[in-house]
């Protein structure tokens, strides 16, 4: 029996310990054994995690591990990109894809606004950002960060298709570790900190708007499943692979969400969403 089957009916018969003492799942990479781990929570609470089909032009692919990555143990946010988010000094995760106008402005459950979410022209009404600190922004990052949600987009469909082109797919979440130059995807992130740190703070205001630590919110969640990417990527594990590019395509399409409504004429173009 394969051993990744066997690590998972061991967790569902014996629980979580069998994870740590079997021989068959502390062989397993640690992609799988977190696999197995949400298995057996789920089959714990009765609850099972269907997979769902995703098909790309060329035909069918492999299915999407479905996990709720939003809801991981974030240690203190001790290896997130940036550890003071929204998520740090709330305890409050916004939701896993934003849609701002579906809020309700008095919303009190953890909307960062309120009535700020009306302002097209400013972005956060309540925190004024001047053109002039807007427009040298964007151009400075602007390109960076939509090249590197093109190219998130590009390994979407790699990881979606019925072959896909694994070392490709490991050149567009390379790290560029040893000297080497980050791929645009990774480079983007700290750029995308860098640039929501202009367009929504102000020096008139005393302390980071809430806007902007839910920014850096979804940057964390970007930088974390584009991680584990390259490693469900390396280990050549399609299902999870597709499950956690899905989920950075929501964090990265929540962080233009936020950052867009800065971006006037007068500033250039919105970031374009991922699809």
């Amino acid at each position: 029996m394969a051993p990744r089957l066997v690590c998972i009916l061991l967790a569902s018969a014996a629980g979580a310990l069998a994870l740590q003492l079997s021989p068959e799942c502390s062989s397993l990479p640690r992609t799988r054994r977190s696999f197995a781990r949400s298995t057996f929570g789920a089959a714990a609470a009765g609850i099972f995690l269907p997979t769902a089909p995703v098909f790309a032009d060329d035909g069918p692919a492999a299915a999407v591990a479905s996990y709720k990555y939003e809801d991981r143990d974030r240690n203190k946010n001790k290896e997130a990109l940036i550890r003071e988010d929204y998520w740090y000094f709330s305890g409050r995760k916004p939701p896993r894809r934003l849609n701002i106008d579906a809020f309700p402005a008095d919303d009190p459950t953890w909307n960062a606004w309120g009535e700020c979410t009306k302002s097209e022209t400013t972005g956060n009404s309540c925190v004024y950002v001047s053109l002039k600190q807007r427009i040298p922004a964007y151009g400075k990052y602007g390109f960076s960060i939509q090249l590197g949600a093109s190219e998130f987009e590009k390994l979407g469909k790699i990881l979606r298709s019925s072959n896909p082109n694994w070392n490709e797919a490991a050149k567009l979440v390379d790290a560029g570790l040893e000297g080497q130059v980050p791929a645009p995807a990774v480079d983007a992130l700290l750029k995308m900190a860098l640039f929501a740190g202009q367009m929504l703070t102000s020096p008139n205001y005393s302390g980071p708007p809430r806007e902007f630590l839910v920014s850096r919110y979804y940057i964390n969640e970007c930088a974390w499943a584009t991680k584990e990417l390259a490693r469900a990527i390396d280990e050549r594990d399609a299902a999870t692979a597709v499950g956690l590019w899905e989920f950075g395509k929501d964090s990265w399409n929540s962080y233009f969400a936020i950052v867009n409504r800065s971006i006037s004429p007068k500033v250039g173009d919105k970031f374009e969403t991922i699809a």
